[in-house]
């Protein structure tokens, strides 16, 4: 397969992944012929379907993976493709989008920017025929490593964010005040990167950091101020 060719793909799945590759698909110059099968399909037509395509991407969850693929095409000659970031299976192809997908579409700009860490093909195109995303080669040894990172910067700042949000609204602060905290923090890091930080783990304010701590007896953010202090303010 070239780059400019294009495929009869089976999608499988119906969740939030599964309608942005739809939408993706869509917009893309010249679209591959995309069908669809979940399990709310009876099983003949997931076979019926199977037999149409040359590339089968599933979208569905971590844990299902690998059980599906045995079940229902280890014996089928098929290029498979997940989208996992933590899941190696080397019968399979992964290429996974570094990408927080909300439930409603992104603007159509935004999918081609999307970047991708690959790992079993060496060419984005081979999997995913018309898409010209960026992407890097992911060893198998490092995907843990790689989606660990990606679950760090990418969930733990909305786990804090959901826990000190209502906090600070209780506290009368209006929600655009907050929204433009949240915004300008995220938007200094992107600029000035580790030079970003302020506060008093930069200045190594030990009686501010034990106030901090104090201040927040009784909630959840104890353990994890504590945490971040032991690590990020020596």
């Amino acid at each position: 397969m070239t780059a400019f060719d294009r495929a009869t793909i089976l999608l499988i799945g119906s969740g939030r992944l599964a309608q942005h590759l739809h939408f993706w698909n869509s917009q893309l110059q010249s679209p591959n012929v995309l069908l669809d099968w979940d399990r709310s399909q009876d099983l003949k037509l997931l076979n019926d379907k199977l037999a149409q395509v040359q590339i089968v991407w599933l979208a569905i969850s971590d844990s299902a993976l690998v059980s599906f693929y045995d079940k229902h095409l280890s014996q089928k000659n098929l290029t498979v493709l997940h989208f996992s970031g933590a899941v190696y299976e080397d019968r399979m192809v992964s290429a996974h989008p570094l990408m927080s997908f909300p439930k409603s579409l992104l603007k159509s700009e935004v999918y081609s920017q999307i970047h991708f860490a690959l790992t079993g093909v060496t060419k984005l195109y081979e999997v995913m025929p018309g898409f010209t995303n960026g992407f890097s080669l992911m060893a198998a040894q490092d995907k843990a490593l790689y989606h660990a990172l990606c679950v760090v910067s990418g969930n733990f700042p909305q786990l804090l964010w959901s826990e000190t949000f209502p906090k600070l609204l209780q506290l009368n602060i209006p929600e655009a005040a907050v929204h433009l905290y949240i915004r300008q923090i995220t938007e200094n890091f992107i600029q000035f990167k580790n030079n970003a930080l302020t506060g008093p783990f930069v200045r190594k304010d030990l009686k501010t950091i034990e106030e901090n701590s104090a201040a927040l007896t009784n909630s959840k953010l104890k353990k994890v101020y504590q945490s971040f202090a032991e690590e990020f303010s020596q």
